[in-house]
């Protein structure tokens, strides 16, 4: 049963989840940018989710390399910047997608990021908001094709709480057709 089910089922609204539940929403956020950076083959270096008092969690890793291009998406441009807006949106994506809520979440760093990341490639405020959700639908459809990668990542987030860039590496691999 997925944690939107159990929130649904259970009656329980998301602002009053438990610690354990955010942690693991702090997962999926990671994982789906740890994901969604390897298949724009970037090259990550660590990803790791925190038990402090904000649950946090990050991915690092390398820049792009500019000449190097991904078939990732053939309906989307493959501009290196348009790769590194799908990797900032998609832990908000895997995050909502695991959790049933629906939209942006508002205040994070994510969303702020990907917002200076569209004006970049659109140049116009009014064109933001319907271009980042023509990303997020990219993201989306993506991050449910590697369902199962993501789900890998969490568990082992959850399990050990850091993971090397190889040992992500080593663990996507075989569900990733790079």
């Amino acid at each position: 049963m997925s944690y939107h089910d159990r929130v649904s089922k259970e009656g329980t609204p998301v602002e009053a989840l438990g610690r354990g539940e955010t942690l693991r929403l702090t997962a999926y956020h990671e994982a789906g940018h740890a994901v969604m950076a390897q298949l724009c083959n970037q090259q990550i270096t660590e990803i790791e989710i925190v038990g402090d008092e904000e649950l946090s969690g990050s991915v690092r890793s390398l820049r792009f390399a500019e000449e190097h291009m991904s078939k990732l998406d053939p309906e989307m441009a493959v501009a290196p910047i348009e790769r590194r807006l799908l990797c900032t949106i998609a832990g908000m994506v895997a995050e909502a997608m695991e959790s049933g809520r629906d939209g942006w979440s508002e205040g994070s760093e994510d969303l702020d990021a990907a917002v200076r990341l569209a004006m970049r490639v659109v140049g116009d405020c009014e064109r933001v908001i319907p271009y980042l959700e023509v990303v997020r639908g990219h993201a989306e459809t993506l991050l449910r094709q590697n369902w199962a990668a993501v789900e890998l990542l969490t568990n082992e987030l959850l399990r050990r709480r850091r993971l090397t860039g190889e040992e992500a590496r080593r663990l996507l691999a075989p569900l990733l057709s790079l």
